[in-house]
């Protein structure tokens, strides 16, 4: 038996490669490769970097769907299904959305795959093939083989991407990851993280993870461990980590150099729509951050910008905010309406979405808003997200934050890192705007 995985691309403007920083290894590709019974033949086609051969010779063709691939994946299915190909669709997208998945498949699989994959194949096999499988939010894995794109990685920007823990105990609104775990949180056994670190090519790293503090034993433990790598790395944390001396100084220690914190707004009612005003009860929130400065970690800084209170105000304020503490790198992003997040189900009563399918739309492009703004008109938003992101990665502002940085850290892998990645982001905000989602890809 052989099988084809394929992992959907966003999209790319006519004539232009695809974006370089949506480059990272497919690590969900390579832990369904772990999950798949011996003796199945496989085969991995990135539709970022390469085209697709259509007419495999695979029995089964598992595609990995997020709702910004959707278009591409159904599409995708829909050419192998005309080979005669039986067709699989898993990933964040289904589970919110299976019954609309299964109209371009033969089965979906909801949740975590787990050892829903072995018994996917066994009932194929028999003649049983299922319409649905059901998973529980589980990690279950043991070390995530890559030997499956190994003939690709020098196409992957040179960070190895290693998953640590899913879900979160926050609840936040607008956050498909709090849907899809139900606000809880489970990890891995901290020895198949190590070895798995320890088996990857690059020693700059990426540890998956929604909110790596969310069990602070387990984030002790493992820090601890990877202090013995002698490596670096970055991950997702929330700001709570600067209250935590211990932990920060351990997480220092370690090797971590940078950290994603999702801010989201500095408005408090914002944060209260989002249901995410936990944050404020943290209380000095500037000196949290400069905490988690001074013990040389830098932090890339995400908000996000379209709820109610949000106008151009907000934006300067964010800004302000973000040359004060001089962030090693900065999201201005719009919100996004994910589907059956309790934030599409309130636009949707109030009857707010521009489209209820965005993700399926004809001419939907990237940056598109979604969304009717209660303070500014869509286009206004769309147009304030690119002004800022602007503002912030013009070259006087990287050269200032560049020398900061180097105060900050003498680890040359987060120095070089910095630079790399402000000067890929100054050239990418206008590419990145008006990318239409699913085409130019064949």
């Amino acid at each position: 038996m052989k099988v084809t995985f394929i992992l959907p691309a966003i999209g790319r403007k006519k004539g232009e490669k695809y974006l370089k920083s949506w480059l990272m290894e497919p690590l969900t590709i390579a832990v369904m490769n772990t999950l798949l019974p011996e003796g199945v033949e496989r085969e991995f086609y990135d539709d970022r970097i390469e085209s697709i051969n259509y007419d495999t010779d695979s029995d089964i063709v598992f595609i990995t769907v997020e709702t910004y691939t959707a278009k591409r994946a159904y599409y995708i299915a829909g050419r192998f299904r005309e080979k005669g190909k039986t067709v699989v669709l898993g990933g964040y997208h289904v589970t919110l959305m299976p019954q609309e998945a299964q109209e371009h498949c033969d089965a979906v699989m909801i949740n975590n795959c787990g050892d829903n994959m072995k018994a996917l194949i066994k009932d194929y096999e028999t003649g049983n093939l299922k319409e649905r499988y059901v998973g529980k939010p589980c990690i279950d894995y043991k070390i995530a083989d890559r030997s499956i794109y190994r003939d690709k990685q020098k196409k992957y920007l040179p960070v190895s991407l290693v998953e640590t823990g899913r879900g979160c105990y926050h609840n936040c609104e607008f956050c498909s990851i709090a849907k899809y775990y139900d606000s809880k949180y489970i990890h891995r056994e901290v020895e198949d993280i190590i070895a798995e670190m320890r088996s990857c090519k690059h020693k700059l790293f990426f540890l998956v993870d929604d909110s790596i503090f969310s069990d602070k034993a387990f984030a002790k433990e493992l820090f601890k461990e990877i202090k013995k790598l002698k490596v670096t790395w970055t991950t997702q944390i929330t700001l709570d980590i600067a209250r935590d001396d211990e932990t920060l100084k351990l997480m220092r220690d370690s090797g971590c150099s940078m950290v994603l914190i999702g801010f989201e707004s500095i408005n408090g009612d914002n944060l209260k729509q989002m249901n995410k005003e936990w944050t404020q009860r943290l209380g000095e929130r500037d000196e949290l951050i400069e905490k988690i400065h001074a013990a040389g970690i830098s932090i890339y800084a995400s908000f996000v910008f379209g709820f109610d209170e949000d106008a151009e105000e907000s934006f300067v304020r964010t800004l302000e905010f973000t040359r004060k503490h001089q962030f090693f790198v900065v999201a201005f992003n719009h919100l996004l309406t994910f589907p059956n997040t309790p934030t599409y189900k309130v636009f949707a009563k109030e009857h707010r979405l521009i489209c209820d399918k965005w993700w399926l739309q004809e001419g939907y492009t990237f940056g598109t808003i979604s969304f009717v703004p209660k303070r500014v008109s869509a286009d206004e938003l769309r147009a304030l997200c690119r002004k800022y992101r602007k503002q912030f990665f013009k070259f006087s502002s990287i050269v200032s934050r560049g020398i900061t940085c180097l105060k900050r850290t003498r680890n040359p892998f987060i120095n070089f890192a910095y630079w790399f990645i402000n000067i890929l982001f100054h050239f990418e905000v206008d590419k990145r705007l008006g990318i239409p989602v699913g085409e130019n890809l064949e």
